[in-house]
């Protein structure tokens, strides 16, 4: 059952038991988010945004070592091998509480595949002048956990423009995950205001703070998002003729868990027994002068 909250313009419509994720999101009738498909998206990847616990990205083909615990996870992505954006996002969600501008979503996760129990929390607000987003992962199992969470917001594309508070992209080495950072080049420096129709991009930068500003011009529309410090990378993916893109505040580089680099770099967090990582975004909405 959706759950809708409304304030000031704003409209929010949750799905909670479709992998906590969000039906649509409109200020005054305009659509921010793309909406879900109708009725009922067949696919996670058809809503208009849903949550990443207790990683964000591929872990590749599932597999891991951990404190002496090796770990394969399932693949949940075909035709992929790898595993991807945790189980959270694949599972139903609880309504904690809900009021007429907030509502709070939960996910208890039992050991399996992944073999830590854990608690994810989403808290949206409406706030005047936009919409708030708060995030808890809880580590409830007895050891170490590794951890990450982050957002997957799809965006209408229109004639949007882009630019965000990045300083380096992740590439691989050899394959298909990324592995190292490198320096930003024409093509993926959006730093300054780069129209969207012009980028090709399925990537992961650094951005300390995940940062990042959407103009559409015709509507003099604008979204500025801004990250709490945990989320210290940025998910820019703008398909191909499709007619969305996505900007996706996370905390984490891509396969962190399996990095060589250090956590200061990667963002990956180890959670001990009962300690919670919380981060937050908020979506200024309005109008250019």
């Amino acid at each position: 059952m959706d759950v809708v909250i409304e304030r000031n313009g704003f409209r929010l419509v949750l799905m909670p038991e479709l992998g906590g994720s969000v039906r649509s999101f409109t200020w005054n009738g305009q659509d921010i988010l793309r909406p879900a498909l109708e009725p009922t998206p067949a696919s996670l990847l058809d809503t208009a945004a849903f949550p990443l616990f207790p990683f964000s990205g591929r872990i590749d083909h599932g597999r891991f070592s951990w404190n002496g615990r090796e770990v394969q996870l399932r693949a949940n992505f075909p035709p992929e091998p790898h595993a991807i954006h945790g189980q959270a996002w694949l599972a139903p969600w609880s309504v904690e509480e809900i009021h007429p501008a907030a509502v709070s979503l939960a996910y208890l996760h039992a050991p399996g595949h992944w073999p830590w129990e854990y608690r994810a929390i989403q808290r949206f607000e409406l706030l005047d002048n936009g919409l708030k987003l708060g995030m808890e992962l809880t580590n409830l199992s007895d050891e170490d956990m590794p951890s990450g969470l982050g957002w997957h917001p799809y965006f209408p594309r229109g004639d949007a423009e882009l630019s965000a508070n990045v300083s380096d992209i992740w590439v691989a080495e050899s394959g298909m995950i990324p592995d190292r950072r490198a320096p930003l080049g024409t093509g993926t420096d959006i730093r300054s205001v780069r129209k969207v129709d012009e980028l090709d991009l399925d990537n992961a930068f650094t951005a300390r703070p995940a940062n990042a500003d959407i103009v559409w011009p015709a509507t003099e529309t604008f979204v500025s998002i801004t990250s709490s410090p945990e989320l210290g990378h940025l998910v820019v993916y703008v398909p191909s003729g499709r007619d969305f893109f996505c900007v996706e505040p996370v905390s984490h580089s891509p396969d962190a868990i399996n990095s060589l680099h250090e956590t200061s770099v990667t963002g990956l967090r180890v959670l001990t027994p009962g300690e919670t990582l919380s981060a937050s975004i908020i979506l200024e909405i309005g109008k250019k002068a």
